[in-house]
């Protein structure tokens, strides 16, 4: 049922800021959708976002996991903490994650969220450091701090959000981050509504398990007396085989818009993977190969310049310049010791910052004068209309 980890397990934690801004908006007309688990799947959760058309006053809550298995988990963070429009929940892979953070805000990986999903977002903000291992903890510690302040639970006049569910056979108030990140079956596949007044809004547990269609949103058969589901599914599993994708539901009259996984986010197809290829040496590969097409590009680019006549300052050194013509020069001096980065060719003017080919009106017009009244008048018209 609940985590079998050895982790700090918080109380509940709501936040009645946050409860009474949603509630307001929602009072006022206004647009509230909620998104379950990305999980680091960062170009298709902007594309849902997109799909949202949101208004200035609209907001999105998403109910946690934001992080793990996907590309780009680091990404992910830093679009959701900049984005003025969206609130988070706390999940059970930001709780593992969490664990990394020492007493001294400093970074030791926690071994058990690793194995589980971690491997990818560590290897992802090692990307988006560019390899810089001390700017990767930086700002992973800084993402920490904010998820550790994140509550694990949203409680509004006729809606629940959290993450995995609550425990039935408890008071809901007084259930903690054991019973609202981790539980799965013994909440969904409870006969009767936790609570009678509101329907629960839950990501955790992917609907290829939880509904009768895989890879698209599920509500409980239990109605509540407004009519509403006791509970309504929203991981439709980012990284499922059957339609992987992402949901939001708006909370007012629980439309439902999905966003099938982009094929550039598809890890999940290449058999036996367990998370994106990023984890594998914490991104390090990612690193290399990306510096590997950067040289091969610039190497491609040099050649093009050389086919043009275009010579570097680094290739200088290849060329006997004794032997060259006395009509190349340089851009700014005649000496090889120069610091100009290009070597123009024959008949360049160094002064010219940018090359200027004659107009029409430029050329010269020659008539030679005939006998014939006809032809004369003839050219006449011709330099006219070519004048002109």
């Amino acid at each position: 049922m609940g985590c079998k980890l050895d982790l700090p397990l918080g109380p509940s934690f709501r936040d009645a800021h946050i409860e009474a801004d949603l509630q307001a908006r929602l009072d006022e007309g206004r647009n509230v959708w909620a998104i379950g688990d990305v999980h680091g799947h960062l170009g298709t959760f902007r594309a849902l976002m997109h799909r949202l058309k949101l208004n200035p006053e609209d907001r999105v809550v998403c109910l946690g996991d934001m992080i793990d298995r996907g590309p780009d988990s680091a990404g992910v963070i830093d679009f959701i903490r900049t984005h003025p429009q969206i609130i988070c929940l706390k999940g059970n892979h930001e709780l593992m994650a969490i664990s990394s953070l020492q007493d001294d805000g400093s970074v030791e990986l926690w071994q058990p969220w690793l194995v589980r999903g971690g491997r990818s977002t560590w290897g992802s903000y090692i990307v988006r450091a560019e390899g810089d291992l001390y700017d990767a903890k930086k700002q992973f510690a800084s993402d920490l701090m904010w998820m550790d302040n994140l509550p694990n639970h949203i409680v509004l006049d006729d809606l629940r959000l959290v993450h995995a569910g609550y425990d039935p056979r408890m008071p809901l108030d007084l259930q903690g981050d054991k019973e609202l990140l981790w539980i799965r079956k013994r909440f969904y596949t409870h006969a009767y509504a936790v609570d009678p007044d509101r329907t629960v809004v839950f990501g955790h547990s992917t609907t290829t398990k939880v509904g009768p269609n895989p890879g698209y949103v599920a509500e409980s058969d239990v109605r509540l007396s407004n009519g509403r589901p006791a509970w309504i599914a929203m991981d439709v599993g980012a990284y499922n085989h059957v339609a992987p994708g992402l949901a939001a539901i708006h909370l007012k009259s629980l439309q439902v818009v999905k966003q099938a996984t982009l094929r550039s986010e598809r890890w999940f197809d290449v058999p036996d993977c367990r998370e994106a290829m990023i984890g594998a040496h914490f991104g390090l590969d990612i690193l290399r190969s990306s510096h590997r097409r950067e040289a091969v590009s610039a190497l491609r680019a040099k050649r093009k310049l050389k086919m043009a006549g275009v010579v570097l300052q680094e290739d200088l050194d290849d060329y006997d310049m004794d032997s060259m013509p006395r009509h190349v020069i340089f851009s700014s001096t005649e000496t090889k010791q120069s610091n100009n980065r290009i070597w123009h060719g024959p008949g360049t003017d160094p002064s010219e910052q940018h090359l200027r080919l004659p107009g029409p009106t430029g050329f010269r017009i020659y008539r030679r004068d005939v006998n014939d009244s006809t032809l004369t008048q003839h050219t006449s018209m011709k330099l006219k209309r070519i004048r002109g």
